[in-house]
């Protein structure tokens, strides 16, 4: 009886964040648009102008100029939820002269619902002023038990210039397509565009803001945040975001070649979310 209880409350948790995060309009109509990473969590869920293995989902213009083999691993537990958990992650490797080949798997949610995502990207580096990325995605949608799984292919172009050595400019856009599901209502994926800056004001402090828009809400949302490298090893970050109102910060520790991130978001209407990422350092 008591098992039945918890689930049964359980549910019931569920279903009012649901009706809340639909009353208000506020929240992405899915989650695989969300940005992923703790630097991107921290600092308002700015994204675009991201470098690095996270910029696979975020903008892959940003996988152009890394080296190497890169590997990263993000979990975000939505509104403390394990049923709105989100998990990624993804590997690349540079080849000279041919360009930045990432793979990728996002998921949102477990069982009985879930969304998940299977990246294929390649990004270009063209030298300081251009970098360009696409990603291709297989997305497969889960409803539960006697409801047929539901699948669509869409993609997401990015670009990225180092205007100065300070300034870098940003613009994404995903599932320009307007992809769409073979359900009753024949959903449609959202198309979500960004388009930001980030700046390096000095050594040990740099800010990001940019504009984003997703089809399946109301009004743009405007993102910002600030990091400062504390000490050597450690970054502190901060960050706000509108529609929907959230606040965030985080910090990040690098911990011989593997940088630890950590994260948490406020956002007002559906409370608080915890964020966890491991990435091989630069």
């Amino acid at each position: 009886m008591c098992i039945f209880a918890d689930q049964s409350n359980l549910m019931i948790r569920i279903k009012c964040i649901l009706v809340v995060a639909l009353l208000i309009n506020k929240v992405y109509g899915f989650d695989l648009t969300h940005p992923v990473g703790g630097r991107s969590v921290a600092m308002g869920r700015t994204a675009v102008c991201e470098k690095g293995i996270w910029a696979l989902q975020n903008n892959p213009a940003g996988l152009a100029m890394t080296e190497g083999w890169r590997f990263g691993v993000f979990y975000e537990n939505q509104w403390l939820l394990k049923a709105t958990a989100l998990k990624y992650g993804a590997v690349s490797k540079n080849i000279p002269k041919i360009g930045c080949i990432g793979l990728s798997l996002f998921q949102f949610g477990g069982s009985p619902y879930s969304e998940n995502q299977f990246g294929l990207c390649y990004a270009r580096d063209f030298g300081p002023y251009l970098q360009l990325g696409l990603r291709a995605d297989y997305l497969l949608f889960h409803w539960g038990e006697g409801y047929p799984n539901q699948g669509a292919f869409s993609f997401a172009l990015g670009l990225q210039s180092q205007v100065t050595e300070k300034l870098r400019l940003g613009a994404c856009v995903s599932n320009p397509i307007h992809s769409r599901l073979g359900t009753l209502n024949k959903d449609a994926i959202p198309i979500v565009m960004r388009l930001g800056m980030a700046y390096q004001f000095i050594e040990d402090f740099a800010g990001q803001c940019e504009m984003s828009y997703d089809s399946s809400r109301s009004g743009f949302s405007f993102h910002s945040g600030l990091e400062y490298l504390v000490f050597k090893q450690f970054h502190l970050r901060a960050g706000i975001q509108s529609n929907p109102n959230t606040l965030s910060f985080g910090v990040s520790y690098r911990l011989g070649p593997i940088q630890v991130e950590v994260s948490a978001e406020l956002q007002q209407a559906l409370g608080p979310s915890l964020c966890f990422g491991l990435l091989n350092a630069n």
